[in-house]
């Protein structure tokens, strides 16, 4: 009798601790989400971007790559919307400009918010001038047999691709505030989540402004061709998950996985169209102090790698960054807290 009566003395008491340190959690959580709401998050970042898009000729698909492949990010956050922002630094030494590549210049801007406590939107603007033919040999024995020895590649200095992207992702486990951290760099996690979720993904892409080319230092222009432009869409269905998990000494790492079904098509021709499958991850380890933060991580976004049509392309990007958070000055608290009510967040 005395064991049995131990025993629920010791069981009450554990339930007791357990819902103690559970709610000391949540007031600790939700402090921290009121805090937050009144900081902006500025976080500057290095990236490297290995990237190619598809070229297809005589039935071939060849590379077409931009020259650089590191670039400057910033990342920005202020209560529900989220800012990226990044172009290629010219200042330093570590890109891969070179005479026989010529040159790359990036642009790129992108928005993510939540709609709703589930609904996150995503917009997002690309542009990458100044491209090269990778597999310019190979293209040059196409033209004029195997014979073909000349070294150099075909470069296209005036090329523009523009990307225009959106994704609108519903949660089906999980809520903005478990989401946020995995938007990227400038959010912490606050607690081990698992988060699925269900994406659709649209993409509108331009390439324009080929009809001028450099070979070994000539210059080749296609008069007859007037502002050469081919245009595709891309849309994919994405559903995954992730997880993020939080260490001891504010460290914390995040990971995640959706695979992905696409239809792709290149407007103004029939016959280039495809349904297919394609593969996006992410994964990111960091440290965040409350004020001060730093992390790195790594993406992957494989569609239909296998080289045999137009759309195949795979990109690995890699980041680092270190950024910090400062009190937002008074009246953009004031009349965001207008419009947060007017939203119902």
């Amino acid at each position: 009798m005395k064991t049995k009566l131990l025993s629920t003395i010791f069981l009450v008491f554990s339930l007791m601790s357990y819902s103690q340190d559970v709610n000391e959690d949540s007031v600790k959580i939700k402090k921290y989400v009121e805090d937050d709401k009144n900081k902006i998050s500025l976080i500057a970042g290095l990236s490297y971007i290995d990237d190619s898009f598809g070229l297809l000729y005589e039935d071939k698909v060849f590379r077409l790559r931009p020259n650089d492949a590191f670039y400057t990010e910033f990342f920005l956050r202020y209560r529900w919307i989220d800012v990226t922002f990044s172009f290629a630094p010219k200042l330093t030494k570590i890109n891969r400009d070179d005479a026989e590549k010529g040159k790359t210049k990036y642009f790129n801007l992108g928005f993510s918010f939540f709609v709703a406590p589930k609904i996150r939107q995503f917009l997002y603007y690309s542009e990458v001038k100044g491209l090269y033919f990778q597999d310019t040999k190979d293209f040059m024995r196409l033209l004029y047999g195997s014979d073909y020895t000349e070294e150099g590649y075909l470069q296209f200095p005036d090329a523009k691709y523009r990307s225009y992207r959106g994704e609108t992702s519903y949660l089906w486990l999980g809520n903005k505030v478990d989401y946020r951290s995995f938007t990227n760099m400038t959010y912490k996690p606050l607690k081990d989540v698992f988060v699925v979720s269900t994406g659709l993904f649209y993409q509108y892409n331009t390439l324009s402004d080929t009809n001028r080319a450099i070979y070994q230092g000539a210059n080749f222009n296609d008069d007859d061709v007037d502002n050469s432009k081919s245009k595709d869409f891309r849309i994919a269905l994405r559903t995954g998950g992730g997880v993020q998990k939080t260490i001891k000494g504010n460290w914390y790492v995040i990971a995640e996985a959706y695979p992905e079904a696409y239809y792709s098509k290149l407007i103004d021709e029939d016959d280039l169209h495809e349904f297919n499958i394609g593969f996006y991850s992410n994964a990111r380890v960091g440290y965040d102090s409350g004020k001060w933060f730093f992390g790195g991580g790594a993406q992957l976004n494989w569609v239909n790698s296998s080289n045999e049509n137009f759309y195949s392309s795979t990109q690995w990007l890699f980041r680092i960054g270190v950024g910090f958070r400062f009190n937002a000055p008074k009246l953009m608290n004031k009349n965001f807290d207008k419009i947060d009510k007017a939203l119902n967040f």
